[in-house]
């Protein structure tokens, strides 16, 4: 059974012209990939590397502007 999100588009393409079938293509391959993107990206944030990347044990700048922070 189709959905009536796409029955409207189904009905919607069929009169469109070629150009702006293209767009809709264009458009739809984009919220695909957007997706997709945010998908990765949520999978490699709450990564264990990442968050182990990311945790106080790991902070090198204490270190690294030592010498900085012992001037101001």
């Amino acid at each position: 059974m189709i959905s009536e999100a796409k029955q409207k588009l189904d009905e919607i393409i069929r009169v469109l012209s070629e150009n702006k079938l293209k767009e809709v293509i264009d458009f739809a391959s984009y919220l695909r990939s957007k997706e997709e993107t945010e998908e990765l990206l949520g999978m490699q944030i709450n990564s264990k590397a990442y968050i182990d990347w990311l945790s106080s044990e790991n902070d090198i700048y204490d270190e690294v502007f030592s010498d900085e922070a012992k001037q101001m």
